[in-house]
């Protein structure tokens, strides 16, 4: 079963003075610490190269299809559209989810906790290499400018939690009501989700620049 971190008072014997309820609950941080882009252009001869990313440290990012709620990962196989995690068995004790099954449902109690994640990240969102062509050779073939270039969108992700674990993009720009299978209450709407909207793709383009 998923575990609460219980913060109450111990008796003389190390055994908790009470159960688990709301007094154990903890406000998470939904801002990351510092969050920033960059863009750079580097250029040697003919050639020149650009590169433009954004990153993010901390903060919280929901994922609708991970936590129980979006039923795409409460654990069990009669749906047959549950994403595909390392859940808990006898024989796999070391698992990060729980064994399959809730109490009195098919959800795992406090399943809502596993759509949670560090929204850390560092992408590359565009890289574009180009080469411009000498005009001593353009001019004897009756050319002003020639240039080709190769441009990949959305080519990188790295140091990301989420992508680690399902492989998608973790950029998002949508909160807790926009794209749940089940709407999120008002105190988690500002949350940062990613659901079964459409997530970013990855283009590559190659393009020729051409004046007479």
């Amino acid at each position: 079963m998923i575990r609460v971190k219980y913060t109450g008072d111990y008796n003389s014997d190390g055994a908790p003075t009470r159960a688990i309820n709301a007094s154990d609950r903890q406000i998470l941080n939904m801002q990351p610490n510092f969050q920033g882009g960059l863009n750079t252009r580097v250029a040697y001869k003919g050639f020149d190269l650009n590169i433009v990313g954004v990153f993010k440290s901390g903060g919280l990012l929901n994922s609708t299809l991970y936590g129980s709620s979006g039923y795409l990962n409460n654990l069990n196989a009669r749906a047959g559209n549950n994403v595909r995690v390392d859940y808990w068995t006898p024989e796999n004790t070391g698992a990060k989810y729980p064994a399959p099954g809730g109490i009195g449902g098919d959800n795992p109690k406090y399943g809502s906790t596993l759509g949670y994640f560090d929204a850390s990240f560092l992408k590359i969102r565009t890289m574009t290499l180009g080469y411009n062509v000498d005009s001593k050779v353009l001019g004897r073939l009756g050319m002003n400018t020639l240039r080709v270039y190769f441009t990949a969108q959305n080519p990188f992700v790295m140091f990301s939690p989420y992508h680690r674990e399902s492989g998608m993009d973790p950029e998002t720009n949508s909160y807790g009501n926009e794209n749940a299978a089940v709407p999120l209450s008002s105190a988690l709407r500002r949350i940062l989700t990613i659901g079964t909207n459409t997530p970013s793709t990855r283009n590559y383009i190659v393009g020729v620049n051409l004046t007479f």
